[in-house]
């Protein structure tokens, strides 16, 4: 099982699983392109810790909430 999963924020507020990564790096590059692809906002979730690691904050940027 991949330890990082990439989730979709939909308008309506719920969330759509994307994909999933082993490789920090990888996950949140993906995140950003899902989110330049769609508009919409993603995630990436560390099963690992339980928590939220990145979150994409405009079609470029990334925010952090624990440092990897």
């Amino acid at each position: 099982m991949e330890r990082f999963a990439v989730i979709r924020r939909l308008s309506s507020g719920s969330t759509l699983w994307v994909c999933a990564s082993d490789d920090f790096t990888e996950a949140k590059t993906r995140m950003l392109e899902l989110t330049r692809q769609t508009g919409l906002k993603h995630f990436v979730h560390d099963f690992s810790v339980g928590n939220v690691v990145a979150t994409s904050v405009d079609n470029s940027r990334v925010a952090s909430p624990a440092a990897k």
